[in-house]
């Protein structure tokens, strides 16, 4: 059996007991090595240690925690297995440069670091597989259009474009934007569609703006709430063609759901996935929703 079947069934069962204090010899026998051939061989193939990884793990659930629940700080730190509030706070701070506290208070969007995943496919001759960044994104409010789409024809008569050239029109009219430079577009899928083939599944497009709160809203445009969640984030180069700049030789969302998502370890969330579109920069940020 592989080194890579044998340390992921270590790293599965890290995963499981986050929440407990296990020794390395407990890990290292799910592998099946010895301690010395253990570390040594994981932290090859993994990339840091294994004391370093089971820490980082445990803060960036931790971490999710915090940003997204109101339980008391120290009861989170007690749940992952630090003996004190004051132990945490250290270990905290020094992996990501302050305090839970700050993190809760200023409402930060951290980035996770996700537990590894060792037996991906080689997809040999499909591309490169990519490590988009894992983010847990604040609740947003948007302000914008929303229209029924049937993807075939979208294809023929490009309402997506429609919708946007629409919404360009209108948009002077809104109050409290957040940023003049960026727009979102957020597509809500019905769960009966999903199973469908391409051009048979509707859905509704929604072309926005984010406000810092709903305000004199123009007649003909909609709420749109982005809850809190956490995303695997995509940057696509619109003028060079590159992904996470890896050059593509498919659409978007083809490489996202054919090719990262089956080889990533995730599925899709319930929240809807987006795309926030910097329109002077020549660049679109994929958040796809994720658990």
């Amino acid at each position: 059996m592989s080194y890579y079947v044998n340390l992921q069934k270590s790293i599965d069962y890290i995963e499981r007991n986050l929440k407990n204090n296990v020794s390395l010899e407990q890990i290292s026998k799910v592998a099946g090595y010895s301690i010395p051939h253990f570390y040594r061989v994981f932290s090859a193939i993994v990339g840091c240690p294994i004391k370093e990884y089971v820490r980082k793990r445990k803060l960036s659930e931790a971490m999710f925690d915090i940003v997204t629940s109101k339980r008391s700080i120290i009861e989170i730190a007690f749940q992952y297995g630090f003996e004190s509030h004051e132990a945490f706070t250290r270990s905290f701070k020094l992996a990501y440069g302050m305090p839970p506290s700050g993190f809760r208070k200023l409402k930060i969007e951290p980035i996770l670091y996700e537990k590894v995943n060792l037996l991906c496919k080689d997809n040999e001759g499909e591309g490169v597989i990519l490590k988009p960044e894992i983010i847990c994104k604040e609740e947003r409010r948007l302000l914008g259009i929303a229209r029924k789409i049937n993807q075939e024809e979208n294809i023929k008569f490009e309402l997506l474009v429609k919708v946007k050239n629409q919404f360009m029109e209108m948009v002077r009219t809104i109050e409290k934007r957040v940023n003049n430079e960026t727009y979102y577009a957020v597509y809500d899928y019905n769960s009966d569609d999903i199973g469908k083939v391409d051009d048979e599944i509707n859905y509704t497009y929604f072309y926005c703006v984010e406000v810092l709160e709903y305000e004199n809203i123009p007649t003909g445009m909609v709420k749109k709430i982005l809850p809190q969640g956490k995303y695997a984030v995509f940057s696509y180069d619109t003028k060079n063609n590159t992904l996470n700049g890896e050059i593509l030789s498919q659409s978007v969302y083809d490489y996202i759901d054919g090719l990262w998502l089956p080889n990533s370890g995730f599925q899709l969330a319930e929240t809807p996935d987006y795309e926030i579109i910097y329109e002077n920069e020549n660049l679109v940020d994929y958040y796809i929703s994720i658990k």
